[in-house]
C-alpha cells in the first residue's frame, strides 16, 4: 500500500519531441526489418528499372556487405540528390497515383532507410550519360562525396554493416545471421521463379574466401525453367500442369453467373 502511494506521487514526466535524428533511424527500422527485407527492396529497384541482369553479391552472408547490381536504365545526374531522401519518388507524386501503380516499389523509403541504418555506395550510369557516377551517402541519406566511374548502363547499391547504427539491433543481426540468411534465400527464390526473361544470380563470400554460388536463372522466359534452375531439374517431374478452362453453362447456372463473367467472377 505504501509503494502505490509512493509511485502516485511520483511527477508525470514531461511529453519531449524526440530528435529527427533518432526518429529517422527508428522509423527506418520499420521498414527494413532484416536482412530479406533488404534483399527484397533491392531486388524490385532493379526490376522496376527495367533490369534483365541481376547479380547480388553477399559477404559473409549479408553482414559484411550485400551488393545489388544491374544493368537496367540507370538514374540521371539530376535525380541524385532525391535518390536516398525519404518520400522520394519517381512512381507517384500524389495519393491517387496508386490506382495506376505498375511498380514494386512507390514509396520512396528503402533507399533512406538503408542510408539511415548502413553505409550506403551507389554506382551508376545514365544511357544519356558518357561516364558512370560513384556517390556516397551519409545517414541522412545526404550524397557526401560524388566522383566519376566508369562503368556500363545500370546501377550498383552497396550496403555495408548493415544496422550498424542500431548497437543491440546489429549484435541481434550478427548472432541470428544464419536463419537470417535462410530466410533471405528463400525469398530470393521467388524471385527467380517469377522473374520470366531475367537472369538473377547471387553469391556468397566467407572471409577472403572464393566466392560460393547460392542462385542462379539463366533468364528463362519460362518461369517452369526458373523453377527448374532453382529447385533442379528433378523437381520438374514432379510438377503437374494446371489448365485454367472456363465453367460449363450447369456451373454457371448453378453459381448464378452469366458466361460471360464467370471467368471474372470465379479466376
Amino acid at each position: 500500500m505504501e509503494r502505490a502511494e509512493s509511485s502516485s506521487t511520483e511527477p508525470a514526466k514531461a511529453i519531449k519531441p524526440i530528435d529527427r535524428k533518432s526518429v529517422h533511424q527508428i522509423c527506418s527500422g520499420q521498414v527494413v526489418l532484416s536482412l530479406s527485407t533488404a534483399v527484397k527492396e533491392l531486388v524490385e529497384n532493379s526490376l522496376d528499372a527495367g533490369a534483365t541482369n541481376i547479380d547480388l553479391k553477399l559477404k559473409d552472408y549479408g553482414v559484411d556487405l550485400i551488393e545489388v547490381s544491374d544493368n537496367g536504365c540507370g538514374v540521371e545526374e539530376e535525380n541524385f540528390e532525391g535518390l536516398t531522401l525519404k518520400h522520394h519518388t519517381s512512381k507517384i507524386q500524389e495519393f491517387a497515383d496508386l490506382t495506376q501503380v505498375e511498380t514494386f516499389g512507390f514509396r520512396g523509403e528503402a533507399l533512406s532507410s538503408l542510408c539511415a541504418l548502413s553505409d550506403v555506395t551507389i554506382s551508376t550510369c545514365h544511357a544519356s550519360a558518357k561516364v558512370g557516377t560513384r556517390l556516397m551517402f551519409d545517414h541522412n541519406g545526404k550524397i557526401i562525396q560524388k566522383t566519376p566511374y566508369p562503368r556500363p548502363r545500370g546501377t550498383t547499391v552497396s550496403v555495408q554493416q548493415l544496422f550498424s547504427t542500431l548497437p543491440v539491433r546489429h549484435k541481434e543481426f550478427q548472432r541470428n545471421i544464419k536463419k537470417e540468411y535462410a530466410k533471405m534465400v528463400q525469398v530470393l527464390h521467388a524471385y527467380c521463379i517469377i522473374s520470366a526473361g531475367i537472369r538473377v544470380s547471387c553469391t556468397n563470400q566467407l572471409g577472403q574466401g572464393k566466392r560460393q554460388p547460392v542462385v542462379c536463372t539463366g533468364g528463362s522466359p519460362s518461369i517452369k525453367e526458373n523453377i527448374g534452375s532453382v529447385f533442379g531439374q528433378k523437381q520438374l517431374q514432379s510438377l503437374i500442369p494446371f489448365v485454367q478452362l472456363p465453367p460449363s453453362d450447369s456451373v454457371c447456372e448453378e453459381y448464378g453467373l452469366s458466361c460471360s463473367d464467370a471467368l471474372h467472377n470465379l479466376f
